[in-house]
């Protein structure tokens, strides 16, 4: 039960027992009772209060942010009209930030390597992670020339390939995927699956 639906229950409960001839030797125990609910009851509005004014704060701080953005903004274009010179503009208290440069191709996955899984037909491989990747693939095979499966696509530079036959020997390859396209392949190395 949450606490709002908790309070009138406990509420209802203290006003059944409370007098009853039949729990007369619960009194002190109902009083208690009754006595922390009134306290969880004041606390639990004291709270929604505080939400309540926490996000009328919160609004007026992320407006108050939005009109400062929006103001910078407006000076830092109103000082590159007066001067581009980035000495000047430092100057002025700007901190410059170069352009970022873009990722060209990318290497096939650095380090990759293969380890026995945790689990039974199991092989875990991991390599280097490296700027630019958008996504990694792996596959594996029974043989080097494949032909192949797809067993792992994302972002992390390692992967865990499951439900493999324990003991046979597969072959694995890894390939990283950017802007400009996919890279080489690493690989194929070989492990027995755990």
């Amino acid at each position: 039960m949450s606490i709002p639906a908790v309070i009138p229950y406990l509420k209802k409960i203290t006003g059944k027992m409370d007098g009853n001839a039949k729990f007369t030797t619960l009194a002190e125990a109902t009083a208690a009772l009754e006595t922390a609910n009134t306290n969880l009851d004041t606390a639990n509005t004291n709270y929604d209060k505080s939400v309540a004014v926490s996000t009328q704060l919160l609004t007026l701080r992320d407006n108050a942010f939005g009109a400062a953005n929006a103001a910078a903004h407006a000076l830092a274009n109103g000082a590159m009209q007066v001067t581009t010179d980035a000495a000047d503009l430092q100057g002025g208290g700007w901190e410059l930030v170069a352009d970022a440069t873009p990722v060209g191709p990318l290497s096939p996955p650095p380090n990759f390597n293969a380890t026995g899984g945790d689990v039974t037909g199991s092989v875990d491989l991991a390599w280097d992670p490296q700027r630019g990747v958008q996504t990694h693939i792996v596959h594996y095979a029974t043989a080097s020339t494949g032909p192949w499966t797809q067993g792992y696509v994302g972002k992390k530079s390692s992967c865990t390939i499951g439900n493999l036959p324990s003991g046979v020997e597969h072959w694995f390859r890894a390939q990283a995927v950017g802007t400009a396209g996919p890279s080489d392949w690493a690989g194929p190395i070989t492990k027995r699956a755990t």
